[in-house]
């Protein structure tokens, strides 16, 4: 995200306490929960900043993004977070799906996001489609380079 500007507007307010214990308001751009059920905060927060231009220096507004936890972020009433939760497990779209060669089988091919073989594919999907997409052999497979029917199958 550095280097790109965000738009604040919509996005809820919170405090958070900087190591010098000063106490600013952020904006909160996504919020999850770890496996101990702590919340993470993904904040940012504009600073004054300097650009320098032929003409002399600018002054410009730098957004600065980090992430913390509660309670080191406190939530503002008032606002609403929900928004920012992920959503439900088996809502998330985990798969990504490619056409396969002509001529080589079935026109589908089911992918990891992160694999390389379906990464110029823009169509994602979740595990209940994917499955689904799976049941018929003749319409999709598998990729053979990131292999996820081994997360499938346990589905």
């Amino acid at each position: 995200m550095e280097g790109e500007q965000v738009p604040l507007a919509g996005l809820p307010c919170a405090t958070v306490i900087l190591p010098d214990e000063q106490i600013v308001e952020v904006r909160v751009t996504r919020r999850r929960r770890d496996r101990h059920g702590v919340w993470w905060y993904d904040l940012v927060m504009e600073i004054p900043d300097r650009v320098d231009t032929p003409h002399g220096p600018v002054q410009r507004v730098r957004q600065v993004f980090f992430c913390a936890p509660y309670p080191l972020v406190q939530p503002l009433p008032g606002h609403d977070y929900s928004a920012l939760n992920p959503p439900p497990p088996g809502e998330r779209k985990r798969w990504r799906v490619s056409e396969s060669s002509p001529g080589r089988g079935p026109d589908l091919v089911v992918h990891r996001l992160d694999c390389a073989q379906g990464a110029l594919s823009r169509q994602v999907i979740t595990d209940h489609e994917a499955l689904r997409l799976l049941a018929d052999p003749e319409q999709a497979v598998t990729c053979s380079t990131c292999r996820p029917g081994a997360v499938l199958n346990e589905l």
